[in-house]
């Protein structure tokens, strides 16, 4: 009995300290908008949690989500601009000892983006007793085995069709008939090319390890398909998201080295990578496509920092071959923990592709970077394509763009941190982030 209650006493104490430590930083996070509006990413959901006008009381739901089964990636405190002369600290502060009371373990979760939304449309009483007040929960399912099933099966679903026009062309895909046929469910060749094992090596959609079978061919076989005539129609459907197709759209980025973060329930921005490319396979603008799931099925406490794994590269710009791997990649992660090898991924794509003139990350904004020790490393402009934005943009990735002399781009912005100086502002979504001492901090 003492034994338990030294437990008890012992984790009410740690998260006693955490909330000491997380209030006032939160506190500062405010951002004003005229109505708060509840914006969760394709994959996320969310638990609202209501408060009266003016009381810091929640009515958290009878029936409550467990958290600790979840990736929490976001909460917003919302409240109103009354009185606007009022930073209601007082307030604000009671109302998050309440959430930390109903929910403990969002507490020490230091992967949580925080944000104080004062709603300006509230200026006025009579106003803001008719906005939201209370909190928002925006979480999705932590990544395991089933998870990755299941959007393994979503991906295929938003790769599947609507009709649109396509240009006639050859489409050339390399390797054994007879696996080709089993992996890509290919049609009857008219054309078999004999190519340099280099050369020929491009349109396989394997990575580099799997290439040392080849070592002892002096040529490969290159099976050309049919010609496509322009008056057919493929099928494919646009998707709800489209932060990935904007930012290819309007950047004029050529022989691209695009690398990709397919963990914890990024498909719906892969897809749209692969409905990218559909559009524009022969174009070419993308050289080289690199996937990565932080490790494979490797355990956590067993991942070496820079050795990691689980990063998959081709040259092809083949859609089958490029949506193959995309598939190959998925299938081979575990889940494991949230922070992922991004600079390692960047760091073995740089080495696959030397001569790319453009290097584009698409990164999950809700996870950190688990090997920014490694930063200095890189020596190559990177453009970071960020998915899954709310209001606040993780910090790794401002820093890994600031170093490299690259650029961050969300769905309505393009931001390049470039020449900047000690102590130079910028405004991401109405958040202020401040260069201090060569890094960013949110303010």
């Amino acid at each position: 009995m003492k034994c338990m209650v030294a437990i008890a006493l012992l984790l009410f104490t740690r998260c006693a300290v955490a909330q000491d430590h997380i209030i006032p930083t939160i506190l500062k996070q405010v951002i004003k908008k005229p109505v708060y509006i509840v914006t969760p990413s394709v994959t996320e959901q969310t638990i609202i949690i209501p408060c009266a006008f003016g009381k810091a009381a929640l009515q958290i739901p009878e029936v409550m989500v467990d958290l600790s089964m979840m990736q929490v990636t976001a909460i917003d405190l919302v409240y109103t601009d009354y009185p606007s002369a009022d930073a209601l600290t007082q307030l604000n502060t009671a109302r998050l000892q309440n959430i930390f009371s109903g929910y403990p373990g969002i507490a020490y979760n230091d992967d949580i983006a925080w944000q104080l939304i004062r709603q300006t449309n509230g200026a006025v009483k009579d106003s803001a007793l008719k906005l939201f007040h209370g909190f928002v929960i925006y979480y999705r399912p932590l990544q395991n085995k089933a998870t990755i099933t299941t959007d393994l099966i979503q991906l295929k679903e938003m790769l599947a069709p609507k009709e649109a026009p396509v240009k006639r062309r050859n489409g050339f895909v390399a390797g054994d008939t007879t696996e080709l046929r089993k992996q890509y469910e290919i049609e009857e060749y008219t054309t078999v090319l004999k190519l340099p094992v280099a050369e020929a090596l491009q349109f396989l959609g394997i990575d580099a390890k799997e290439k040392i079978i080849y070592k002892n061919f002096d040529s490969l076989y290159v099976y050309l398909k049919p010609s496509v005539d322009s008056a057919e129609k493929y099928t494919l459907k646009a998707p709800i998201d489209s932060t990935v197709l904007k930012v290819l759209d309007r950047m004029p980025w050529n022989n691209m080295l695009v690398v990709t973060d397919v963990t914890a329930s990024m498909y719906p921005y892969s897809g749209q990578l692969l409905y990218w490319l559909k559009l524009h396979e022969d174009e070419r603008r993308i050289k080289q496509f690199v996937f990565f799931n932080d490790g494979d099925e490797t355990d956590d406490d067993k991942k070496i920092m820079g050795s990691t794994g689980g990063v998959y590269s081709t040259a092809s710009s083949v859609f089958e071959v490029v949506e193959q791997l995309l598939f190959k990649t998925m299938s081979n992660g575990n889940g494991g923990n949230i922070p992922e090898n991004n600079i390692e991924a960047l760091l073995k794509s740089s080495q696959a592709c030397s001569s790319c003139e453009s290097i584009v990350m698409i990164a999950d904004n809700a996870s950190a970077v688990s090997d920014m020790a490694l930063l200095q490393q890189l020596n190559k402009p990177v453009h970071i394509i960020l998915c899954g934005v709310h209001d606040a943009v993780n910090i790794d990735y401002l820093n890994i763009a600031l170093h490299t002399g690259g650029s961050i781009h969300t769905a309505e912005e393009d931001i390049p941190l470039i020449n900047l100086k000690e102590g130079e502002k910028i405004i991401i979504r109405g958040k202020n982030y401040t260069l201090a001492k060569g890094k960013f901090v949110a303010q």
